[in-house]
């Protein structure tokens, strides 16, 4: 297992996988839900307000700071099996009641132990996963609130 700061050969995207098991890991033991949308958002503030430079490149999306690449991350996290993502609830179109969307959350389907030099981290993290998802986003909203809307097209010209 790689560890987030004794490896000297570590790279950038190993490091955001450890800390998104760390995350579901932490998770687990307080019986916390890790919805998309809260890891983006706790991840954002992992940056932003603890300087922890992973190199994610949030940008402004409609529910607040999103990363894709983040979210690729995850997503071979996954496709790994070192995470299990869970559809809860069907989400459904309120005119035509179509099922648009499932409310998903995330678990680590793997062993991991953190190490000891990642408790500043998993404090972090345990205080912010204990919030709920509108919590967060309230807190992220109100000192962020910059990361709200459309994002912006780039210029092709």
């Amino acid at each position: 297992m790689y560890t987030l700061y004794t490896r000297v050969s570590m790279t950038a995207e190993d490091r955001v996988y450890c800390l998104i098991k760390l995350l579901l890991y932490t998770a687990k033991e307080e019986n916390a839900e890790v919805t998309p949308t809260k890891l983006q958002k706790i991840f954002f503030l992992l940056e932003k307000e603890k300087g922890v430079q992973l190199g994610l490149d949030f940008e402004p999306f409609i529910f607040g700071p999103y990363s894709k690449k983040l979210s690729d991350y995850l997503d071979k996290l996954i496709e790994l099996e070192e995470v299990e993502e869970i559809e809860k609830e069907e989400v459904r179109d309120p005119l035509s009641d179509a099922v648009i969307g499932y409310i998903r959350n995330y678990v680590l389907s793997t062993e991991f132990k953190p190490e000891e030099h990642e408790k500043e981290v998993e404090t972090f993290f345990r205080e912010w996963v204990r919030k709920s998802k509108d919590e967060i986003m309230n807190y992220v909203y109100k000192k962020y609130h910059e990361y709200f809307g459309f994002p912006k097209a780039k210029k092709t010209y």
